[in-house]
């Protein structure tokens, strides 16, 4: 018994989500929580058990109402409990106070990486295979920078993450299972919806030896969707709270923000500047496993076959259901929906590639120290970042009352303009900017400057045009403390 608890805790698995849980520890104490618009939802939270203390009937209709992501709200619901409990009743405004939700919430994403390990195991492959596929999981930045926000995103995924394991299983309860859990990931978050898609047809799909088996497969699955809404909308009906479909309903006909032309590009840019050379490995690992067949592990290849599939898909649905049907707009946040396929299908390539022996010790060697190198400059521009909620926060410790100012047009001030000799400029997320102000008066002194949110390229993929990025790149979007003299002095 003792030796398998020794093997345990040295499992090299565990030893990797150690420490990307460690490094998702140190994202949310650098700051970053509350700069998006959409993290408002768990302050709506924080606010239903702040204003309903200790009447749970009010605060479950309060809950249950929520008509954005209702998953998340729930979800978060403990975290939120346990924030007030402790004294942090006022963290909307205090500096530091986030850390609690921000630290929880970021382990989704470090579970993420654990399930594509199960995934692996559960479909018939070795510990090996199935550690490289949680290495590259663990080692894409576009898994890590959002863990920092207070945002729905990685929950869902990893909801996601649980259909697919279950997905693989061949029982009626892993049906059954796989429905519910995949209509868990789209109610916390319905931008997930392809992966939701996605992840019912593999399960179908394992049942195509015979007719009667899928549509067994289909049927439980089913089933196991629905359990979900019905209990949620039960809830709904006994407390009076709406339903949630009409605010599904009202949540798809908001999102306008993007450009839909742009379906079939936006995923590819958006991973580059992300992912860089580790988007490369895994375009070359799916080539060569639609490409190169002969020779393969039958059963590897089947598997390696079906993740490449299905990361093609997303793709393509995106790509077509934006820049064809015009039906919705291509972000970031859901071009990541094919990660999680993409490194389960390079583990494959490697361990074919390593079994075949076409690749020695020394190759294998440079492969794990580039993957290393590559994604430590990935990740040092997140860790690095500075977010203006925290840059405020300082300078005015330091420099007392401070007026606001932007140096691109569009972006409207979130902050009251303050008679004040310091500027700070650009402290405030950038949303629609049109075009460069003209150049600060040369007697401007630039006392210091932070490089802002912004300028992290995979940022400018959430909802921008085009030529809102283009404005963003050609233009110093830093935030900047100035020292305009008197404070009738304004900008021009």
């Amino acid at each position: 018994m003792r030796a398998r608890a020794t093997d345990l805790v040295g499992h090299p698995l565990l030893l990797l989500l150690a420490l990307a849980s460690l490094l998702r520890v140190m994202l949310v104490v650098q700051g970053g929580q509350l700069y998006w618009p959409d993290e408002r939802l768990y302050i709506q939270v924080l606010d239903v058990f702040d204003l309903h203390q200790g009447h749970w009937f009010d605060i479950l209709k309060a809950l249950f109402s929520t008509q954005d992501h209702l998953g998340f709200a729930l979800l978060s619901a403990p975290i939120a409990a346990v924030q007030l409990a402790i004294g942090h009743a006022l963290s909307r405004s205090g500096d530091g106070l986030m850390l609690l939700p921000g630290i929880l919430l970021s382990q989704a994403s470090v579970v993420s990486i654990a399930l594509v390990y199960a995934i692996a195991r559960r479909a018939g492959r070795d510990r090996v295979e199935a550690l490289i596929a949680a290495a590259l999981m663990a080692s894409a930045t576009t898994m890590f920078y959002y863990a920092r926000h207070l945002l729905p995103y990685d929950a869902a995924l990893t909801l996601g993450l649980v259909a697919l394991w279950c997905a693989v299983g061949s029982s009626r309860r892993d049906s059954l299972l796989c429905g519910a859990a995949a209509s868990a990931a789209f109610i916390t978050y319905n931008g997930y919806w392809l992966f939701v898609a996605t992840v019912l047809l593999l399960h179908v799909h394992e049942g195509r030896t015979a007719l009667r088996s899928a549509a067994t497969r289909a049927l439980y699955a089913a089933v196991g969707f629905v359990i979900v809404p019905a209990a949620i909308v039960l809830v709904e009906l006994l407390t009076g709270a709406p339903l949630m479909f009409s605010g599904m309903r009202r949540l798809a006909g908001t999102v306008s923000d993007g450009y839909a032309p742009e379906g079939f590009s936006l995923p590819w840019a958006y991973l580059w500047h992300a992912e860089h050379a580790l988007l490369l490995g895994w375009i070359g690992a799916a080539l060569f496993v639609l490409v190169g067949r002969t020779g393969w592990n039958s059963r590897r290849q089947h598997t390696a076959a079906m993740w490449v599939f299905a990361a093609v898909f997303i793709y393509l649905a995106l790509g077509c259901s934006s820049a064809i049907f015009h039906v919705f707009v291509v972000m970031g946040r859901q071009a990541r929906q094919v990660v999680p396929f993409l490194c389960l299908a390079t583990a494959a390539a490697v361990v074919e590639l390593l079994e075949r022996r076409r690749w020695s010790s020394w190759m294998v060697a440079v492969g794990v120290v580039a993957l290393i190198v590559q994604s430590g400059w990935n990740f040092s521009q997140p860790l690095q970042q500075r977010f203006p909620r925290d840059v405020i926060a300082e300078i005015t410790t330091k420099y007392g009352p401070i007026d606001f100012e932007n140096t691109i047009e569009g972006p409207p001030l979130t902050h009251e303009h303050v008679e004040s000799r310091w500027v700070l400029l650009n402290a405030q997320h950038l949303y629609n900017p049109r075009a460069p102000r003209p150049p600060l008066p040369s007697s401007v002194i630039e006392v210091m400057g932070f490089r802002h949110p912004q300028q992290f390229l995979p940022y400018q993929y959430e909802g921008l045009r085009p030529t809102e990025r283009q404005v963003l790149r050609g233009s110093d979007i830093s935030m900047r403390l100035i020292d305009i003299g008197a404070p009738v002095d304004r900008l021009p």
